[in-house]
């Protein structure tokens, strides 16, 4: 029977010497590219700004501001808490209640928060007087803080930073994730007026409530963050 010859196996195999030598143009005008952005770059002077945070001044106490649904507020509870407060350690047992539901019959507030003090006498006698008493902290109705937008010198927020000093207070930013812009803005103005400033995530529904102790600076991030629910 009769077989017709196969050609030779070499004919099938495809001839890669052109693909090579484009291959090898490709890499010498890159490598050329590589030294002269290289050399350029050498060339050029940079200056590179670092923002360095100022420290706290020693003896200083905090001022929250919340950079929260897309606002900013200062939460100032220094001057409130020492109205709700002031003379507490010297109120009999007996009559703390009373004490309690005095003050709250006009509680202090701020430009966005009302304040007001809470008793839990179980929590006093598990764990002693310091632990008895918390502060309820609630929003004012229609006081929704400065949009990004609002952030300038003329605003509340600077108004209020002006009022304060940056030898005697320090500011913390408790931010969600939908004001990180607010922040930053807030952040910028605050530091631009010397105050140590720092930040922490934070979520919240009000009203809130913290521990009050009287040797505290205030209420932090970490002492509003919102409970899960049950």
């Amino acid at each position: 029977m009769y077989r017709k010859p196969r050609g030779s196996d070499s004919q099938s195999i495809l001839n890669l010497d052109s693909l090579m030598d484009i291959l090898s143009c490709l890499v010498g005008v890159m490598l050329f590219l590589v030294i002269y952005t290289v050399l350029e770059l050498g060339a050029t002077a940079f200056q590179v700004t670092i923002p360095v945070p100022l420290d706290r001044p020693s003896d200083s106490r905090r001022v929250l501001v919340l950079a929260n649904g897309g606002t900013i507020r200062v939460l100032d509870s220094y001057r409130p808490v020492a109205d709700l407060t002031t003379g507490i350690e010297a109120v009999p047992l007996a009559q703390t209640y009373e004490y309690v539901r005095q003050v709250n019959l006009s509680p202090p507030t701020d430009a966005h928060f009302r304040y007001a003090l809470e008793y839990d006498e179980e929590m006093g006698l598990l764990q002693g007087p310091d632990s008895a008493f918390t502060i309820e902290i609630a929003e004012l109705p229609g006081e929704v803080g400065e949009s990004l937008a609002e952030l300038d010198e003329t605003s509340e927020y600077v108004r209020l930073l002006d009022e304060l000093d940056p030898e005697e207070v320090w500011v913390e930013f408790g931010v969600d994730g939908a004001s990180l812009d607010a922040f930053r803005r807030a952040r910028d103005l605050a530091e631009q007026r010397g105050f140590a400033t720092r930040w922490a995530p934070l979520v919240l529904e009000f009203p809130v409530r913290y521990t009050f102790t009287p040797e505290a600076d205030g209420p932090g991030p970490r002492d509003l963050l919102s409970k899960p629910r049950r």
